[in-house]
């Protein structure tokens, strides 16, 4: 047996209601015990100075290297910013998934699930949108694909964006639906850019399905002309819709957010929608997301819990991730909560400067460890 120890951190995971100075104790891969004591270990990690959370949740990524144009490194930025858990979101559809399984899924560090797109091929270039032509839409593929794959796929995905779908999304939504009812698992829609107001969508959605994309600032948002959020947000969200970030190159913006969480609002999920565009930024990470909303408002216990046993509930998997419970797979992150200035852009054309950044510095994948250094991150820091 081996046995690591990571002692001397702030364990903060919202799950289990922890927050305190602990160590946590994992055997072979496998979180034992969360506790004071310091007992014997082959490995210690100082974890003095850190947050110490369950291993990061990103519920809207892009990782079909090679195929995609979103395409990027799961583990390059993913789990060496500190996300061990990472869910594709649509970057593959019926006909491309078994190449994300085989040629990504299975060849990384990161775990990885996936929502499957309604399109057959997924998003795989931004040449035209995937479903303007409606032909490119398979309910029964879809369908057979996600019964083949049940530990992969957690939903399906539908983009409509008038980029995606034109002016009408109804036709693309209604295929998703179905789709997603046949197989009793959560829909995962994008909703920015779309041209009729959110209020037609949300009677389409009901408990675990997910509106990504929710604090953008263009068409099809939550807030209607004077910043009052729809009423039918309201009653989407009492009907057990998610609310997820899916920041991206053009999805979040800090006005909508401060006004939403104001509102008493705050995001169900926080998500980077993390891809090739937008690496460098406005997104950069997970990390960077999560002090964004950080700076938006939100309490970081709400933070962390929006990154772990939310996500890890949305994708029905929080058996298995999204806390740090003894007998399940030893995933955790190490934050550094640092205080300073930092000028960082959100998706809407505006720049302000948060004064707290969560920056990983530890990982732990299935009892891996990675220490991370921060002089790599991509932000620029004052």
């Amino acid at each position: 047996m081996t046995s690591l120890a990571v002692t001397g951190g702030r364990v903060l995971d919202p799950g289990q209601n922890i927050d305190q100075a602990a160590t946590v104790h994992i055997t072979d891969g496998v979180i034992t015990e969360i506790g004071a004591s310091v007992a014997d270990a082959e490995q210690a990690i100082d974890a003095s100075g850190l947050i110490v959370v369950p291993g990061l949740v990103d519920l809207h990524t892009h990782l079909y290297r090679g195929v995609s144009h979103y395409g990027i490194d799961a583990d390059a930025y993913c789990l060496d910013r500190g996300v061990t858990t990472a869910v594709d979101a649509g970057s593959s559809g019926a006909q491309t998934f078994p190449g994300l399984r085989s040629y990504i899924i299975e060849r990384s560090r990161t775990r990885i699930l996936a929502f499957l797109h309604i399109a057959v091929q997924g998003m795989i270039t931004n040449l035209l949108g995937e479903l303007e032509d409606l032909r490119w839409a398979s309910v029964a593929q879809a369908v057979e694909r996600a019964r083949e794959h049940p530990d992969l796929i957690v939903g399906i995905k539908v983009r409509l964006g008038y980029q995606m779908v034109g002016d009408d999304p109804a036709p693309a939504m209604r295929l998703a639906r179905e789709a997603a009812d046949a197989l009793g698992l959560p829909l995962m829609v994008h909703v920015i850019d779309m041209r009729p107001p959110i209020s037609w969508l949300l009677p389409y959605l009901g408990r675990g399905d997910i509106v990504t994309h929710c604090f953008h600032g263009n068409e099809g948002g939550i807030l209607d002309a004077e910043g009052t959020l729809f009423p039918e947000v309201w009653r989407g969200r009492e009907r057990g819709v998610r609310f997820d970030i899916g920041h991206g190159v053009g999805s979040f913006s800090y006005q909508v957010a401060r006004s939403a969480i104001a509102q008493g609002f705050p995001p169900d999920t926080i998500s980077s929608d993390l891809h090739a565009h937008n690496v460098f930024g406005p997104a950069y990470d997970q990390a960077t997301t999560l002090s964004k909303l950080l700076h938006a408002g939100m309490e970081l216990r709400d933070v962390i819990r929006a990154t772990t046993v939310t996500p890890a509930e949305a994708a029905r998997r929080q058996d298995r991730i999204g806390a740090l419970a003894p007998g399940r797979e030893a995933d955790l992150t190490g934050f550094e909560l640092r205080t300073g200035h930092w000028a960082l852009p959100d998706a809407a054309g505006a720049t302000e400067v948060v004064e707290r950044l969560l920056v990983p510095r530890l990982v732990v994948r299935a009892g891996e460890v990675r220490r991370l250094d921060p002089d790599t991150d991509p932000r620029a820091r004052t």
